[in-house]
């Protein structure tokens, strides 16, 4: 007795009930069913049932009342031999449909004219595509064997323990995406979403909190925009090489907690990442001036963002003020401050805490972050290390 191993996919969407998977592309395999031993002028064609239920639907319960069909009629072969449906089935057609498809050479008798009838598909008139089944074999989405084949080819000292099979994501992209689409992938592995996703002509986002990014991820990505990773996928896309990606290191916990139980800045933090931080979660870009202390990071040519774990008062604030002037706006964002927020007409005052804790998802464990388009970072310190891969593969 054999026993086979399978495995199970979960498939979730947003509302089940308008979701659709595409289609998938019609293959080889299913082109070469087609045959024309007649020479039919209209080519490649195969034969199909031209029989159907009698048990099911308004034509099963109407012959159920009344043991009659007008589906139910002798055929004669050109053989000359006499047919009759097989009990519980009809005939695809009436008697007059059936003439039209006899002259039309739209049925097949056999070589010899003695088998039952069989309505002849031409491929030239199927769609190009192909309903995903249920049930997906190892030839058509590989295996665990293959998947673990393909990343001995980045890596043969730490082989993953549960890589899965380029093939496998392909098709499951293929169903739920299109070219230019965003695919995320919260437990990022081996990288391989990454690597099909990226063959594919996808965007694509990968998150990893073990070491596996260093030890397989990178190195494979690099491996596919240069070309070089020949297995998986690749023959089947066409894919040459190219693209590019960026790659980013979480950050420490912004806020923390004091022994008193309040909200405080981390001690990690420094006053250059502690402003980059609140760029990027204020939605400004971190670009510090040289020259005035207050313009740490900007949203527009005249709109500035300053960030100090100082308590300001009214005068500091009235300073500030006047230093920005009217033809400019400041976002302050302060550990405490005095005085009322309208009191300043160019400046908007917020308490630190409060401004980011509700938003402030670093130091999770749980791959509970919110994936958002960040501002590009003007010379990031080495705690929010950033690094760039051109289409060459090199980091820049």
């Amino acid at each position: 007795m054999q026993f086979g191993c399978h495995d199970h996919i979960l498939v979730y969407a947003k509302d089940k009930a308008i979701w659709r998977p595409d289609p998938l592309p019609r293959t080889d395999a299913m082109d070469q069913r087609y045959k024309n031993p007649d020479n039919d002028p209209r080519g490649f064609w195969k034969p199909a049932d031209f029989t159907i239920s009698l048990t099911g639907g308004q034509r099963g319960a109407q012959f159920a009342r009344t043991g009659e069909s007008s589906n139910i009629y002798e055929i004669i072969t050109p053989s000359g031999r006499k047919l009759l449906p097989a009990k519980g089935r009809c005939w695809g057609a009436s008697p007059q449909r059936f003439a039209e498809l006899v002259k039309d050479n739209r049925i097949w008798f056999g070589k010899d004219g003695v088998n039952v009838p069989a309505l002849k598909k031409f491929l030239t008139e199927v769609q190009n595509k192909n309903v995903a089944k249920t049930i997906w074999f190892r030839s058509d989405v590989s295996d665990n064997q293959d998947a673990k084949r393909e990343v001995t080819a980045f890596n043969s000292d730490d082989i993953f323990a549960t890589p899965k099979p380029e093939r496998l994501l392909h098709r499951i992209l293929e169903l739920a995406s299109r070219p230019g689409d965003l695919v995320l992938d919260s437990f990022a592995g081996s990288g391989t979403t990454g690597a099909v996703a990226h063959k594919m002509g996808r965007r694509w986002i990968m998150v990893e909190l073990g070491d596996h990014c260093h030890t397989h991820i990178i190195p494979r990505l690099k491996k596919v925009i240069d070309g070089e990773d020949k297995g998986g996928i690749t023959e089947a896309v066409g894919w040459k090489g190219g693209g590019g990606f960026r790659y980013f290191r979480i950050a420490p916990s912004l806020l923390e907690k004091d022994k008193y139980g309040q909200w405080i800045i981390s001690k990690e933090y420094n006053a250059a990442m502690l402003s980059e931080a609140l760029c990027k979660l204020e939605g400004f870009i971190y670009a510090p001036s040289d020259a005035i202390y207050w313009q740490q990071g900007r949203s527009t040519e005249r709109d500035f963002l300053y960030a100090t774990t100082q308590t300001l008062g009214v005068e500091q604030l009235d300073a500030l003020s006047d230093e920005v002037g009217p033809e400019r706006s400041l976002l302050v964002l302060c550990s405490a401050f005095r005085g009322q927020v309208d009191r300043w007409q160019n400046l908007t005052v917020k308490k630190i805490p409060k401004a980011i804790l509700a938003r402030c998802e670093w130091g999770h464990d749980d791959y509970s972050l919110k994936v958002e388009n960040l501002p590009k970072v003007l010379d990031p310190p080495r705690k929010m290390r950033q690094l760039t891969m051109d289409i060459d593969g090199d980091d820049v």
